[in-house]
C-alpha cells in the first residue's frame, strides 16, 4: 500500500511539473531565485536561452507547475524578450499580461507583440477564377488570421525591442515583480509575484546578457 501511494505521488508530481533543460556548464546555485536554462528544438536544433523562476527543488533542474504562470526573459539569437510564460508539462495559452516592478507604472504586453519564429503553413482556399489582386487580398487575410490565432494560443506572451530592454533594466533596479493576466469583459486576476535579487543579474550573465550594456 505504501509503495502504491508513493507511485501515485510521483505520477501526480510529473503531471503538475515540467522540467526545462539546464544551460550547459551554467549550473544552479542553491537557493537562487532566478536561474538560467535553455531548450533545444528537436527538429531544427535551434536553442533558446531564458531566465525564469519556478518551483526549485533541485540544483540540476527547473520545475514549473501546470496552470501557473512565471516571469521570463528569453534570448533568441541576439534578440531579448521579456514577459510571462506558462509552466508545467502541458502548456496553456497566456493571453494579454501586465507586469509591474515595485511602484513603477504597470506594463501591458499583448499576444500581438509576441514574435512567432516559425508558424506552420496553413492551407489557403482561394475561390477559382478570381482576379489576381482579389486572390492576393484573400490569401493575405487568411495568413493574418492564422498568425493572430497562433499568437493568441502561444504558451508565452513577450515583447522585444526597446520596450523589453526598458522593462529588464527596471527589473535590475527593482525588488518585486508582480504579474497578471488581463481578460476581455472580466476582472484581471493577479497570478503571482517574484522577488528580484542578485540572482536575476547573475542568471542574465549566464545566458550572455551583460546588464551594464542594456
Amino acid at each position: 500500500m505504501k509503495k502504491t501511494l508513493a507511485l501515485l505521488a510521483v505520477s501526480t508530481g510529473l503531471l503538475l511539473s515540467g522540467c526545462a533543460g539546464i544551460e550547459p556548464g551554467a549550473g544552479f546555485e542553491p537557493g537562487a531565485i532566478w536561474k538560467a536554462a535553455q531548450t533545444t528544438d528537436e527538429f531544427t536544433d535551434g536553442t533558446t536561452s531564458f531566465v525564469t523562476t519556478g518551483e526549485f527543488r533541485s540544483n540540476t533542474s527547473i520545475f514549473t507547475r501546470g496552470m501557473h504562470l512565471y516571469p521570463v526573459v528569453r534570448k533568441e539569437g541576439n534578440q531579448l524578450y521579456v514577459g510571462v510564460m506558462s509552466g508545467g508539462r502541458f502548456k496553456i495559452p497566456v493571453g494579454t499580461v501586465q507586469l509591474r516592478i515595485d511602484q513603477n507604472e504597470a506594463w501591458t504586453i499583448t499576444p500581438q507583440e509576441t514574435p512567432i519564429a516559425m508558424v506552420p503553413p496553413a492551407p489557403n482556399f482561394v475561390p477559382p477564377n478570381l482576379p489576381p489582386d482579389q486572390a492576393a487580398i484573400i490569401k493575405s487575410a487568411q495568413e493574418q488570421a492564422m498568425l493572430s490565432t497562433t499568437q493568441m494560443m502561444s504558451p508565452y506572451t513577450v515583447t522585444g525591442g526597446e520596450k523589453a530592454k526598458t522593462i529588464i533594466k527596471q527589473m535590475l533596479s527593482g525588488h518585486i515583480i508582480k504579474y497578471r493576466t488581463v481578460g476581455i469583459n472580466q476582472a484581471a486576476s493577479t497570478t503571482g509575484e517574484a522577488v528580484i535579487d542578485k540572482s536575476f543579474a547573475d542568471a542574465l550573465q549566464k545566458i550572455g546578457v551583460n546588464p551594464r550594456e542594456l
